[in-house]
């Protein structure tokens, strides 16, 4: 079972989030501080925690519309969680041993939870179906079948069962019919409706939501008897999270207080190999440490007043590169919190039971650096088995190659509260900050790692060559070359300033419309002319058209950007509707009386490139594949 969509309300500062998108893998919400990121989060966790936690109104219900909604009698069935599930295979077959084939007609589970504790649920069945299958398995003849006709569902079944009972109790002599003696056994033991059935062997199948924000500092010293002590909660203290160090190693207590020194010194050295091979394999910011796990002695004074010997674990951390070890308390609070971070996520690896890891603000204390090995460590290690919501405001956590994962988090007053979107047309700028500068960091970086560069206008040309290019790839057809950066900078009037900065340091192939301003195509070929841009490193959209005139628009088929289009800005223009001429975009705009944003047809595209890319026609692949033979063909 599939996290697919949730949607909070009226829980904090959030009124109504709309339906939240949630990646197979990986989600980010994206926003400044106090947008409504954590409230988001911890509504989602409380639907179905792996730990006790509840919904309060007090502490969750929004103050400023208490009130009114109190004297509505409205607030106790308030829904401030409401989650879609995409059932698999499994699932599915449960429902079917259940109910039988083919009731399901949909595979999808929504549930709502009310501030009362009350479950809405909403599962696509036939129950129909349902009493077919039971006729189907006891092989019940045509004429027996009529006598339940009007069965709508299973309790008009079983109240038709036990009208036929009542009959033949009525007349004994004729005996018991094998057919009636047949179905109660079947219906016997089932529910009066086919979805409450469904419900029943689904919910246990329900994804455990595991929360975390405050993570569990690991002491760098631990009483071994206090932690043998399973009270606490799985990060819920320091002690839980020292447990879970020696689960991610293998080990327990009792090995470690082994009184044999052999025995106890070679089980802390396999230790301290396993734990420096998980932490090493995603910290890199200092590869010259190492874990060392000891266990110290000490007599103290028992309640009773005799003297005991009690054993403490310790943790340490050796830097080979100054030759000296020390407690792991006195280590960077960066390195503290990734060491605990991996171990209190340990316990949830390999668990056979689904779980959803809810992450509020994580690795904040890291080096940007570190965020980026802790993102690697999200992607290699946790999403492979869970599914990763986590929120952040640092542009180090957002992954410039991955923002169909960015949901970007906004709080717009009392009168709308905290709502989400995948689009990055967000009202604050505030809020899509980490996106521009993450995306403003990996062209920066790139540009001065990278040979190879290919500059284009915008974003938009951004988005269109590489998701087009991806699928391309897919099919088994040339994209766009691995060697290749691309860099957009901020519109064709930017282009030759950039190139005049960098080209002389670079190889830059400049993909430019062949509508673009005069201006700027005649710098370029001035630059052509000095040396100072190759001639044939100067490529033209219309290049792959054979037309003088030519965004990279026209690259698509024109029923595939009037897609994109209409999808955009909710209209349904048609070809028909536009006036003659070369350039879609120009036609566009004069059918409009006005120019538009060109960047939302391509936010359509990024949104929703599956459905999209799956509907686009082979003349717009035809046109891509030839701009990026031509594009390629210029790298050395």
């Amino acid at each position: 079972m599939r996290l697919k969509s949730f949607r909070v309300r009226k829980f904090r500062n959030v009124l109504d989030s709309g339906w939240v998108d949630v990646d197979e893998a990986v989600t980010a919400l994206v926003g400044k501080n106090e947008s409504g990121k954590t409230t988001l989060l911890e509504a989602l966790y409380r639907f179905n925690p792996a730990h006790e936690a509840s919904f309060d109104v007090i502490d969750h219900y929004p103050r400023w519309i208490e009130i009114p909604d109190r004297k509505a009698g409205v607030i106790e069935s308030t829904t401030p969680i409401e989650v879609k599930f995409e059932l698999d295979r499994g699932d599915v077959s449960v429902v079917e041993s259940a109910l039988g084939e083919g009731v399901l007609t949909g595979p999808e589970l929504t549930v709502a939870l009310s501030y009362e504790g009350r479950w809405t649920v909403t599962i696509p069945c036939d129950p129909q179906k349902a009493i077919l299958d039971v006729f189907d398995r006891i092989g019940l003849s045509a004429t027996n079948r009529k006598r339940f006709g009007k069965a709508k569902d299973l309790k008009d079944l079983k109240d038709a069962v036990v009208n036929w009972r009542s009959q033949v109790d009525e007349a004994p002599e004729a005996g018991i019919p094998q057919a009636l003696i047949d179905i109660e056994k079947e219906v016997g033991d089932m529910g009066d409706e086919a979805w409450r059935v469904a419900w029943g062997v689904l919910k246990p199948r329900l994804p455990k939501f595991f929360y975390f924000s405050d993570y569990s500092q690991l002491p760098g010293r631990v009483d071994l008897r206090e932690l043998a002590d399973e009270a606490s909660q799985p990060g819920g203290d320091g002690f839980q999270t020292a447990r879970a160090l020696l689960l991610l190693a293998g080990t327990d207590t009792d090995a470690l207080s082994d009184e044999t020194y052999e025995l106890r010194k070679a089980e802390l050295e396999a230790v301290s190999n396993e734990l420096t091979r998980q932490v090493f394999e995603y910290w890199t910011q200092n590869p010259d440490l190492s874990v060392e796990m000891d266990v110290d002695k000490e007599t103290i004074d028992t309640p009773n007043g005799q003297r005991a010997v009690a054993r403490f674990l310790e943790t340490r951390v050796k830097d080979r590169r100054h030759g000296y070890t020390n407690n792991f308390d006195q280590r960077s609070a960066g390195f503290q919190w990734f060491f605990s971070f991996l171990a209190a996520f340990s316990e949830f690896e390999g668990s056979e039971n689904p779980v959803v890891v809810l992450l509020d603000e994580p690795a904040l204390s890291l080096h940007g650096k570190a965020q980026a090995d802790y993102l690697r460590f999200i992607d290699e290690r946790l999403a492979k088995e869970h599914q990763v919501l986590y929120s952040t405001h640092s542009p180090f956590m957002v992954e410039p190659g991955k923002l169909h994962r960015v949901r970007i988090v906004e709080d717009r007053g009392p009168e709308e509260g905290a709502v989400v979107s995948d689009s990055v047309l967000a009202r604050d700028p505030d809020s899509v900050f980490p996106l521009q500068a993450a995306l403003g960091y990996d062209i920066a970086k790139s540009l001065f790692v990278g040979g190879d560069n290919l500059v284009v206008e915008g974003t938009s040309d951004f988005a269109y060559l590489t998701l087009v290019s991806d699928r391309l790839k897919q099919s088994g057809k040339p994209g766009i070359d691995e060697r290749w950066t691309i860099s957009p900078v901020g519109g064709a009037q930017n282009i030759p300033t950039f190139v005049a900065l960098l080209g002389s340091h670079l190889d830059v192939t400049v993909l430019i419309d062949s509508s673009s301003k005069s201006s700027a195509v005649q710098r370029l070929n001035d630059m052509v002319a000095s040396g100072l841009l190759e001639g044939s490193r100067l490529v033209p959209v219309g290049d792959a058209l054979d037309t003088r005139n030519a965004d990279i628009e026209d690259l698509f088929a024109v029923e595939d950007y009037l897609g994109l289009y209409n999808s955009a800005f909710d209209e349904n223009l048609k070809e028909s509707d536009l006036p003659e001429g070369e350039r879609i975009v120009k036609r566009i705009a004069e059918h409009r009386g006005a120019d538009f944003d060109h960047g939302r047809p391509a936010e359509v595209l990024l949104r929703e490139r599956d459905k999209v890319l799956d509907g686009f026609s082979e003349v717009t692949y035809e046109r891509f594949g030839n701009l990026i033979e031509r594009l390629n063909a210029t790298l050395a």
